[in-house]
C-alpha cells in the first residue's frame, strides 16, 4: 500500500480513500530539439518560470524582457517525468491520467503511446491509460506546441473562409496575433495594461487515479427558496464512467446545519445518458430555522455550511468523497419595465443589493503563480475592507482557482464571471464549438455550486464591438452575427442552462441592454445605453473631476481610469532613474494603452498645478500625482453612480444599483488603471475606495448652474435616525471653519437622499469668501456626518473650483511621533500640519504594509493614522523609512 496515496483534500477537494498517484513536483523540461535540454521543471508550472528557475533567463518582468524573450513562446517544448506504479494499483479496473490544466496544445505519451491531446487551457483532460502502464517505473510525457504558431495556422485555415478579426492587436500592446482562434487565457497574447508572455506549461494539478466503479468527478448543488419555511438544496452528482458502462453503489449527503446533520442516502444503478454523463440527482428540504441566511459583505453574516457527498461501491472497494462549504440565499437579476427602459439590479434574498466593487484581471501573467493562495488572499482582503460585496472576473482572462471562489464565498464577495471571450469575434467551426462546449461544462460544475456565483456573462464587450464595427464586421455583418448567436446563444448558453436546469443567471455580454438585447435577437441597436442593463465608460477627453459629463445608467460594471505604480515599485523592473520619466523611451514601452501618457498629462491638467519637468522630484512628484488624479476621478464617478440609485431624471436615467470599477489587480509593473499594483502596493485608489464604498457616505454634485446639491447614501437594511450633517466651509488659509452648518436627518435603508442644496458662489460669498466670481477659488466644503457625536460615515469634500485655480497656502506636514502599539505589528502615526494640506501620502517604502487611511486631507493641525506592518519591524527602522508628502510640498516646486 505504500505506492497508494490516500489524500485527505486534494485536487478540488477529491479525498479520502480514492487511489492517486500524485504527478505534482520535479519535473524535467527539454526543448524539443534539445537546444535547451533536461532541465529542472515544477509542476504546476510554466515555461517562463521553469526557465527562470534554470538561470537560462532572467526576471521576465524586468527592463524590455517582455519584447526581447519572444523566442520562447515560438519553440516547442516537452515535459517529462518517471512515475513508480504498483501491480496493486494497476489491479483496479480503471486507471486514468488527470490534468486539471494545460497550457494550452499538446500531446500526451505514456511510455511511448500517445493518449491524447489538449487544445484548450480551461478544460480538465482525463485519459484512460490503463493499458499503458507498467508495475514498476513509466514514463509520461506531455509535447507542447507553440501557442503563437497553432494560432497563425488557424488563423491561415479560418482566412481561406472569411477573417476572424481583429487579427492583432494594436501596435502599443508589443503583442501577439491570432489569440481569439486559440481556447486560452487572451491576454497571455498581451492587453492594454499587460504584456505577452504566451504561457506553455501544466498549469495546473496532474495525478493518476485507479477506481474499480467510479469516482465523484463533480458535486453541483443550487439552493432554492422553496416556500417561506424551506430551502430545497438541488445536488447533482456527477459520476466517472467505467469499461463496464454502468455505475452501481450507494451515496450518502450529508449536510450539517445549525441544529442537526441531514443525511440522505440513494442507491446508484446508471448508465450514461444522451451526453455521455452519470449524473444523480438528488433534493432535500431544509427547514429555514435550522440554517442562517448567506450575506453579501456589508449586509450580514457569510454563513456556509459544511457540505460532503460520498460515494462507496457495492463491494467497498471504491469510497469518494467531495466536500465544500453552502450558503443559503437567493439571487435575482430584476429587469423590470419602466416607462423609459428596464431596470438592472440584483436582489439576494429579496433585498435590492447596490453592487459596489471591481474588475479582476488575472492574478498572474503566468498563470500558474495565479493560484498562489497568499496572492489571492492578499487582493480579495483588500476587497473585502473597501466594503466590496461584487468582483467582476473579466473574460479575458483565466476562470480562478477553485480557492479564489471558496474565498469570496466566505467573505460575501459576489462573482460576476464572463466566459472567457473578449473584445473579438470568434470561431464557430464544428472543432471550435465542441471545444467550448467542454469548456462550458468543466467550468460550470466546477464554479456554480460557490455561494458568491451571482451572474455569468457569455463575453466581454462583443455585442457591441459587433453592433458598433469596431472591427470592420459591417460589410458581412449577417455572417458575424450568425457566429455571435451560434456561440454565445446557441452554444454557450444553451449549455449553461441545461447544466443549472435553467435556474442559472446568464446575460449574454458586458456590456448589454440585458432583456432589451434578448428581444433584438442578442444584439441590441445601441448595447451601451443607459436605460437597460450594464455600461462600460470611459472618459479620456472630457473633465473627468465634473459630474456632468458622466452618464446616469442602470449599472456600470466598467470606468475607471489609469496612475502609476510608486517608485519603489518601478526600481523592481529598471535599475535607470530616468526610465521612471513619464516622458522616457522605457515609459513609452509600458504603456500599452494608445496615447495613454499624453492622456495621463491632460488627465492631471483639467485639475491641478503640475511641477516643471525640470524639478529634480519631477518623476516622484509626477508619479503621486497621477495617482492623486486617478483615486479623485474614481470617487468622484462612483459617488454619482451612488447618488444615483433612488432617482429617474426626465430621459429616463437613473435608479443606478451598480458601481465596478477598473481594475483591481496588475500583472505587471506599468501604467494602467489597477487599485493596487503588481506587487501588492496599495495607490491612493485603493484606500479610497474604503471611503467612497463605505455603507453611508456624504457626497455632493456640482451642476452646470453652479447649485450645488448635498446628498445622504445608505446601503444599511435599516434606516438611519436623527443624523447629524456638518456642512463645514474653509477658507484655504485656515484650519478654522469659516462656517458650520449642522443637520438632523433621517435616511431609509438603501437610498439616496438630496439632503441640501446651495447656490453655490452666492452661499460662499455671503459667508466672507470673496466675490461672486472670486469665492470658489478662496473657499471649499466639508462634509461629515456623526450620530451622537459619534462618526457613522468618513467625512468627504467638495472643491468649487480647480485646485490649480484655488489660492491654496502652502502647508508644512510632519511625522511627530511614531509607536508600537501592538505585537501583531500595529504602529500609531501622530501627524501634524501648520495650514489645510490636501492628499497627505505616507509611504513605508521597504517595509510592506498598509495604512488606515491614505491621501487624505488634514483640515485640523493634528492627525492620527494607524499602520499595519506585514513584516517585523522596530519603530525606530519605521521611522527612518517611513516618508510623507502632500499636493503642495514645497521640494516639487522648487530647485533647491
Amino acid at each position: 500500500m505504500s505506492k497508494l496515496l490516500c489524500i485527505i483534500i486534494l485536487y478540488s477537494n477529491l479525498c479520502a480513500s480514492t487511489k492517486i498517484v500524485n504527478l505534482n513536483g520535479e519535473w524535467i523540461v527539454s526543448e524539443d530539439t534539445n537546444q535547451y535540454k533536461n532541465m529542472k521543471a515544477t509542476v504546476p508550472g510554466g515555461i517562463y518560470s521553469d526557465l527562470m528557475n534554470n538561470g537560462i533567463i532572467g526576471d521576465i518582468f524586468y527592463g524590455n524582457n517582455d519584447v526581447e524573450l519572444k523566442w520562447i513562446q515560438n519553440l516547442n517544448w516537452v515535459y517529462y517525468k518517471n512515475v513508480s506504479i504498483s501491480s496493486e494499483f494497476l489491479n483496479q479496473e480503471n486507471v486514468n491520467l488527470i490534468f486539471e490544466g494545460l497550457d494550452t496544445f499538446s500531446s500526451i505519451i505514456v511510455n511511448g503511446n500517445k493518449v491524447g491531446s489538449s487544445e484548450n487551457m480551461f478544460v480538465q483532460y482525463i485519459f484512460d491509460i490503463k493499458k499503458y502502464l507498467n508495475a514498476g517505473i513509466n514514463e509520461i510525457e506531455v509535447h507542447f506546441s507553440s501557442p503563437v504558431k497553432v494560432a497563425k495556422k488557424l488563423h491561415e485555415e479560418q482566412s481561406k473562409n472569411y477573417t476572424i478579426p481583429p487579427t492583432c492587436p494594436p501596435l502599443e500592446y508589443n503583442g501577439e496575433c491570432h489569440v481569439n482562434m486559440i481556447r486560452k487565457m487572451q491576454s497571455s497574447f498581451a492587453w492594454d495594461w499587460g504584456p505577452s508572455f504566451p504561457s506553455i506549461g501544466i498549469w495546473k494539478n496532474v495525478y493518476i487515479e485507479a477506481y474499480n466503479d467510479s469516482v465523484i468527478r463533480y458535486v453541483v448543488s443550487d439552493v432554492i427558496d422553496k416556500d417561506t419555511d424551506h430551502w430545497t438544496l438541488n445536488v447533482d452528482i456527477y459520476m466517472a464512467n467505467n469499461n463496464k458502462n454502468r455505475v452501481t453503489g450507494r451515496v450518502k449527503v450529508d449536510l450539517e446545519t445549525n441544529l442537526m446533520n441531514i443525511t440522505k442516502i440513494i442507491e446508484v444503478n446508471g448508465k450514461p445518458d444522451e451526453n455521455g454523463e452519470i449524473m444523480i440527482n438528488v433534493d432535500m428540504d431544509i427547514l429555514k430555522a435550522y440554517v442562517n441566511s448567506w450575506w453579501p459583505n456589508g449586509y450580514g453574516a457569510s454563513k456556509l455550511y459544511n457540505f460532503e457527498v460520498t460515494y462507496v461501491n457495492e463491494d467497498k472497494s471504491d469510497i469518494s468523497i467531495k466536500k465544500s462549504r453552502i450558503g443559503f440565499r437567493k439571487i435575482e437579476l430584476v429587469q423590470e419595465k419602466l416607462d423609459l427602459g428596464l431596470t438592472f439590479y440584483f436582489k439576494v434574498n429579496d433585498v435590492p443589493i447596490f453592487m459596489k466593487g471591481t474588475n479582476e484581471i488575472p492574478i498572474d501573467i503566468l498563470p500558474e503563480k495565479g493560484q498562489n493562495k497568499t496572492k489571492v488572499k492578499q487582493l480579495l482582503l483588500a476587497a473585502h475592507a473597501s466594503h466590496i460585496n461584487m468582483i467582476r472576473v473579466w473574460g479575458g482572462g483565466v476562470y480562478e482557482s477553485d480557492y479564489f471562489y471558496e474565498l469570496t464565498s466566505e467573505l460575501g464577495i459576489l462573482i460576476w464571471q464572463d466566459f472567457m471571450f473578449a473584445c473579438a469575434m470568434y470561431p464557430t467551426t464544428d472543432s471550435y464549438l465542441k471545444n467550448v462546449v467542454e469548456e462550458v461544462r468543466h467550468q460550470v460544475r466546477r464554479l456554480y455550486s460557490h455561494s458568491s456565483l451571482a451572474v455569468f456573462s457569455g463575453n466581454n464587450e462583443n455585442e457591441g464591438a459587433l453592433r458598433q464595427n469596431w472591427y470592420n464586421t459591417a460589410q458581412n455583418y449577417s455572417t458575424y452575427y450568425e457566429d455571435y448567436v451560434k456561440l454565445y446563444i446557441t452554444t454557450i448558453k444553451s449549455e449553461f442552462l441545461r447544466i443549472t436546469h435553467n435556474r442559472g443567471i446568464f446575460i449574454t455580454s458586458s456590456p448589454t441592454n440585458g432583456k432589451k438585447s434578448d428581444s433584438e435577437n442578442y444584439v441590441a441597436e445601441n448595447p451601451g445605453s443607459s436605460l437597460y442593463g450594464d455600461v462600460h465608460f470611459y472618459n479620456y477627453i472630457l473633465n473627468p473631476f465634473n459630474t456632468n459629463f458622466y452618464p446616469t445608467p442602470r449599472f456600470s460594471s466598467e470606468y475607471g481610469y489609469q496612475s502609476l505604480p510608486s517608485l519603489q515599485s518601478w526600481f523592481t523592473v529598471t535599475n535607470n532613474t530616468e526610465d521612471t520619466s513619464i516622458n522616457s523611451i522605457f515609459m513609452n514601452h509600458r504603456q500599452h494603452h494608445p496615447l495613454g501618457n499624453l492622456e495621463l498629462k491632460a488627465l492631471l491638467l483639467y485639475f491641478f498645478a503640475v511641477p516643471e519637468e525640470s524639478n529634480k522630484y519631477f518623476n516622484e512628484a509626477f508619479i503621486y500625482y497621477t495617482q492623486i488624479a486617478q483615486a479623485f476621478a474614481v470617487k468622484i464617478e462612483t459617488e454619482h453612480y451612488r447618488s444615483c440609485r433612488s432617482s429617474l431624471e426626465e430621459n429616463g436615467e437613473g435608479y443606478t444599483m451598480g458601481a465596478l470599477y477598473w481594475q483591481l489587480n496588475d500583472v505587471w509593473v506599468a501604467p494602467s488603471w489597477s487599485s493596487i499594483d503588481y506587487l501588492g502596493r496599495w495607490k491612493m485608489l485603493q484606500y479610497h475606495s474604503m471611503e467612497f464604498f463605505a455603507p453611508v457616505i456624504v457626497t455632493s454634485r456640482l451642476k452646470v448652474d453652479r447649485t450645488l446639491e448635498i446628498y445622504l447614501i445608505s446601503d444599511l437594511p435599516s434606516p438611519l435616525m436623527n443624523l447629524t450633517i456638518s456642512i463645514t466651509v474653509y477658507n484655504w488659509n485656515s484650519c478654522e471653519p469659516v462656517n458650520v452648518e449642522n443637520l438632523t436627518k433621517t435616511i431609509e435603508s438603501g437610498s439616496s437622499q438630496n439632503i441640501k442644496t446651495y447656490n453655490t458662489d452666492d452661499y460662499l460669498s455671503a459667508l466672507g469668501c470673496g466675490t461672486l466670481s472670486s469665492a470658489r477659488t478662496n473657499c471649499f466644503f466639508y462634509l461629515s456626518v456623526t450620530k451622537n457625536e459619534v462618526k457613522v460615515s468618513p467625512d468627504n469634500f467638495v472643491f468649487p473650483d480647480a485646485l490649480k485655480d484655488s489660492n491654496i497656502t502652502t502647508a508644512h506636514v510632519k511625522i511627530d511621533d511614531i509607536r508600537k502599539i501592538s505585537d501583531a505589528g500595529v504602529f500609531i502615526i501622530e501627524i501634524s500640519t501648520d495650514q489645510i494640506a490636501l492628499f497627505v501620502w505616507l509611504e513605508s517604502l521597504d517595509i510592506r504594509g498598509n495604512f488606515s487611511e491614505n491621501g487624505f486631507l488634514m483640515v485640523q493641525p493634528k492627525r492620527v493614522v494607524f499602520f499595519n506592518s506585514e513584516e517585523q519591524t522596530s519603530t525606530e527602522y519605521l521611522l527612518k523609512t517611513i516618508t510623507i508628502t502632500h499636493l503642495l510640498n514645497q521640494k516639487y516646486f522648487t530647485n533647491e
